[in-house]
This record gives structure tokens, sequence and C-alpha cells, in this order.
């Protein structure tokens, strides 16, 4: 059996390879796939094996390779992530929806995953996303606003509301940290003015210091991240792409550390998967509807928001230390519901195709 998956793979960013290795994970609780050739359509082929052990990976770009890797593919999945977004630019659907179209020439089935839609703001986007829905197989959506708007914009067919596929990921889990360590993953946002206000002097390493003590910073997307980072004094930052700290080490750092303080949507919702409390620092909508499905919403800060100050994220920061035990709880209650619903688009998959 042939699976292929095509997403945003190979670009450098630790989400979009945890939704990757999520549906691997998934896919590989059901007997079905156990002895399937995985397929990923990349942006790095080479860098993608290298992360994803057991996967074979071709050239995104390149037409004629990536159609030909498609040749006798029993499933291909489209997702997760946010992937059909005209947010800056309407080619971004059109490549999505001229790729789905190759794939479903070449395959068997055709299985959207956990998929993320929005915004469709132009009339073409809106066509190309309701076409390409209409040819699938079967269509699951991570959130609600994802479903209604293919109802909106006429889809045909059911849609499923399942989880962001990282949740599928299973790290050792600890009852109790394991270090006094605060995992610390920002990003560039809007010239940085919520973090301006933070941090004027720039000096973010005595900054943290301050607020959290003990700080590791985490660098989500890479260069940018790092970038970003080094422009407010921080060096040290993790290259989870170096030194074997792939996405199974991340999460084991996670699991570990005292609290999780983040702006970047995959930091927050590993701190979830393995229980550990955190600050969440919105920058998007969807950040702060992560906290507010695993009841968190008094974590959550808005970083566009003028009200945003070194008191109120001390604050933030004391009140969820004080309540720790109670939030891992919480989490955990959480992260094992949403991994049940991560791992529905496999089950799916099986009866596709049996």
């Amino acid at each position: 059996m042939k699976i292929a998956a095509l997403g945003y793979y190979g670009f450098g960013n630790l989400g979009d390879e945890a939704v990757l290795a999520g549906i691997r994970a998934a896919l590989a609780t059901e007997p079905l796939f156990d002895a399937a050739q995985f397929l990923v359509l990349s942006n790095a082929p080479g860098e993608t094996t290298r992360l994803h052990p057991g996967t074979v990976a071709a050239n995104r770009w390149k037409w004629r390779e990536a159609s030909a890797a498609l040749t006798g593919t029993d499933l291909f999945i489209l997702g997760g992530g946010s992937l059909l977004q005209d947010a800056t630019s309407v080619k971004s659907v059109v490549w999505y929806a001229l790729m789905a179209r190759i794939a479903r020439a070449k395959a068997r089935r055709v299985l959207w995953w956990g998929q993320g839609l929005g915004p469709l703001r132009s009339k073409v986007s809106r066509f190309l996303v309701r076409h390409i829905a209409a040819q699938a197989n079967a269509v699951t959506v991570r959130d609600k606003k994802s479903s209604l708007l293919l109802k909106e914009i006429g889809a045909s067919g059911s849609n499923e509301i399942v989880a962001d596929p990282a949740f599928a990921l299973s790290p050792d889990t600890v009852a109790v940290p394991t270090t006094d360590t605060t995992i610390i993953a920002l990003r560039s946002w809007r010239e940085n003015a919520g973090v301006h206000r933070l941090f004027p002097d720039r000096n973010m390493q005595n900054g943290w210091r301050d607020l959290a003590g003990q700080a590791r910073y985490l660098s989500m997307h890479l260069p940018d991240d790092q970038d970003f980072l080094r422009g407010f004094g921080v060096s040290n930052s993790v290259d989870w792409r170096k030194d074997g700290n792939g996405i199974g080490a991340v999460l084991g750092e996670i699991a570990a550390a005292r609290m999780v303080i983040a702006m970047r949507l995959h930091a927050l919702i590993f701190a979830a998967r393995c229980g550990t409390p955190f600050v969440a620092l919105s920058y998007d909508p969807k950040v702060a509807a992560l906290a507010e499905a695993c009841g968190q919403t008094d974590a959550l800060l808005d970083v566009n928001g003028e009200s945003l100050s070194r008191e109120t994220l001390s604050a933030t920061i004391a009140r969820v230390r004080d309540t720790s035990e109670a939030r891992r709880a919480t989490l955990r209650e959480f992260a094992n519901r949403q991994g049940e619903l991560a791992r529905r688009p496999a089950q799916i998959a099986a009866t596709l195709l049996m």
C-alpha cells in the first residue's frame, strides 16, 4: 500500500513537522497501514526523510517528479495545517488546488486530514476550495470555524471536525516536572510592538530571567525565530534540526519543563499534549481559541493589546505557577480527548480503503 501526503513540509517549521509526525502516528494505530510506503511531497526532501525515518520524499516544486511519485498511490492526504487560505495571496490556494487535482487523478482515495481553512476572501479561492472539497472522498477539519467556512462557500458533502494532528503524538509525559526550566517560544509579529513593551531595553535574556527564572528558548520556525531572538539578545535558542533535537526531543523537554510561555500555536499544543502549564501570548485567533478550548483563558494575554505589560505578564506567570497541579490535570484530560479526535482520520482512511 502507498500513502502520499502534501502539507507545508520541509520549510523549517516544527509545527508543520509535528503535524506530519502526528499523521504517521495516527496511521500507525491502524493495522491496515502497517506495511504501507509513506511518500511526502516536500520543500526539502532530504531534510524530510532525515527528520521522519521510514518516509520517502519527492520535491513538491518539480511537477514531473511529484506527479511520477504519486503514481500508484492508494491514499492521498491533504493536510494538516492551514494550507487553504489567501491571507497574503491567492497563489497558495491555486497551487494546492492544482496539486489536489493531480493527486485525484493518481490516487484511489483522497482524504483531507485535520485541515484548517481561511481566510478565503477571493471568489477564485472559494471556487477552487469548493471544487477540490467535492472531489475528496472524505473531509476532516481541525476546528468548527473551518467546518462552517466550507458550508459558507457551498462545498458539497459533509465534513467532520477532528483535532490538530500533533495531538496524536504520544510523548513520555511525567507526573511532575523534572526541571525548573521555562520554555519560551516567541515569533516576530507586527514590528514586535508587544515584545518591545515587555523588553524596552531589547535584553530578553535578563528580562525573562526576572520574570520566569531559568529559561530555554525554542525557535519553532527556522531561521525566522532565531533571527528574531537575536535581535533581542538571545543567541542560544534550541535548533531542533541539529544535534538530535527532533520532535521527540522537544516534546521531552516540554514534558519535563515547569512551564511554557509561547506565541507559537504548536508550542502551546505541545504543552497541552504533555500536560505542561502554559501562558499563551495570542497574536492570532487560533492561539486564543486553543487556550479557551482547554480551559486556560486566565493564562491568555493579547500581544496586540495595549494592556500587555511586564506587570500583567508577571501576574499571569505567578497565577499559573500557583495553580500548576490543577492545570496539569485539566490539560491532560483535554489532551486525551484531543488525541482520540486526532486519530479519527486514520480510522476514516482505513474505512475508505477496505
